[in-house]
């Protein structure tokens, strides 16, 4: 028996209306699907036409882009902290992330005049914005200091902070390091875990509590930052020190599966990494705290090695004047509540407009059809 036309009066204009309908609506769907790309992103420095990320600049500080040093290909972005009295940070800033797994991956260079120093220079570092205490340390830092790469890990517990440093091994001058950190962020009922490999080798690892479970998602900061020289805490961090100048490139940060970490690779001889330190042992607990809450103002398109990029403020400290700084940005395109309304209201209305127009046509009848009668 053949089976009876569904739309009989159905013409072939408002099928096609009805079959764009049902694509915006899955495409409404699709867009609040969690395997958005939100959390993937990456900078070359390649392309002037790119905008570099938000910046943290405090003071003098600069991030310029320019040719990569060390025999290095193409361009790279030159991180400049000069030693002034007033200037103590020249960050990159990414927010938007969630707070499941990650692999932040990046090249950095320290020039073969890099002044060692008994304290931290951080390169790198993971913030958590706490609305009621805007200076807390970073869950993650990344840091020289001295001669030796070294990670800062901080939770809380007990309502005070907790700190583990890993050894990282001897930083070498003049050498470009690929560092690539995996992380999966911990919450308050189950344990995290990272893994740091430099030119790939397994360097450090973590496992445990690695955030402070409260606040906004960890955010993604790389450049140059020296706590000790915050114009509050003095001249004793700046007597006898240089400006800080270093180079970063090739930033990559991709949304993983939770444990997606790679298995630990010994170092070769003579590869590039050093071999990890035996760990030292996790000072107690502390409430002191060094970086200051992350606001920041955004970059325009990414500067020539001429043209300086826009300085911004990033938080507002004691001893510190600066131009008036927006709330937050992130520069990760990403899909939230209201694009997923506004595409389903979209869809609505477009799907109606469809019925309302079936109705009229079925009503009157097809203009086509009453000239045949």
């Amino acid at each position: 028996m053949p089976i009876a036309n569904p739309l009989p009066s159905v013409g072939r204009p408002a099928r096609l209306l009805i079959s764009c309908t049902t694509a915006l609506l899955v495409l409404g769907v699709g867009a609040a699907s969690p395997a958005a790309a939100a959390d993937s992103v990456s900078y070359d420095f390649e392309s002037s036409s790119q905008k570099l990320p938000y910046m943290a600049l405090k003071g003098a500080g600069r991030i310029l882009v320019g040719p990569a040093p060390g025999g290095k290909s193409g361009q790279a972005a030159r991180v400049n902290l000069p030693n002034d009295g007033s200037s103590f940070k020249s960050e990159l800033v990414i927010k938007g992330l969630d707070a499941g797994s990650h692999r932040f991956s990046f090249a950095n260079y320290l020039p073969g005049d890099w002044q060692k120093q008994d304290f931290d220079t951080i390169v790198t570092q993971w913030f958590s914005t706490q609305d009621d205490d805007p200076r807390i340390k970073p869950v993650l830092a990344l840091s020289i200091h001295g001669g030796d790469w070294r990670l800062k890990v901080h939770w809380m517990s007990g309502g005070q902070v907790q700190e583990k440093i890993i050894p990282l091994g001897t930083a070498r001058l003049g050498h470009w390091n690929q560092w690539t950190f995996d992380i999966t962020w911990s919450s308050p009922n189950t344990p995290g875990s990272i893994t740091v490999t430099r030119d790939g080798a397994t360097v450090g690892s973590h496992q445990g509590a690695n955030n402070y479970h409260r606040g906004q998602p960890p955010h993604f900061r790389i450049g140059a930052y020296r706590p000790g020289w915050r114009p509050e805490k003095g001249p004793r961090l700046r007597a006898g020190a240089s400006e800080a100048v270093l180079f970063i490139d090739d930033i990559a940060i991709t949304s993983t599966a939770a444990g997606a970490a790679p298995a630990p690779r010994p170092t070769a001889t003579g590869s590039a990494a050093s071999p990890p330190r035996p760990s030292a042992p996790s000072p107690g607990s502390t409430s002191t705290s060094s970086p200051s809450a992350p606001v920041s103002t955004k970059a325009g398109a990414a500067p020539t090695s001429d043209a300086p990029a826009a300085a911004a403020a990033d938080d507002t400290g004691p001893g510190t004047t600066d131009h008036k700084t927006e709330t937050d940005g992130s520069s990760l395109p990403s899909t939230g509540a209201t694009g997923v309304i506004g595409i389903a209201a979209a869809s609505a209305a477009a799907l109606a407009g469809g019925f309302l127009l079936l109705r009229r046509r079925n009503a009157t009848g097809s203009p086509r059809r009453a000239h045949r009668r």
